[in-house]
């Protein structure tokens, strides 16, 4: 019986030490984005996150080519990138 009463009580435990997801464009995601790509070097040298080339280069990392125009680097945008980095 005390089994049974201890399992629901781990799950819940279990359930909030998981990381809470990022807000697709916020600075959160964006770090993420960035060092999951490898966009920038890690010690400050790269394009800034959100700007049209950080976008750009995001979009060569994921599809391995430059884009045939720059990537609208909108909300959009940002959510096509969090579902294909879902994939990986």
């Amino acid at each position: 019986m005390r089994i049974l009463m201890l399992v629901p009580a781990l799950l819940l435990a279990a359930c909030q030490t998981t990381a809470p997801t990022e807000t697709v464009g916020s600075e959160a995601w964006l770090e993420k984005v960035d060092r999951q790509l490898a966009v920038s070097d890690g010690q400050g040298h790269g394009p800034d996150y959100g700007s049209q080339e950080w976008c750009n280069v995001v979009h060569i990392r994921l599809y391995g080519q430059l884009p045939a125009q720059p990537v609208p680097c909108d909300q959009a945008w940002m959510e096509t990138v969090d579902q294909e980095m879902k994939k990986r």
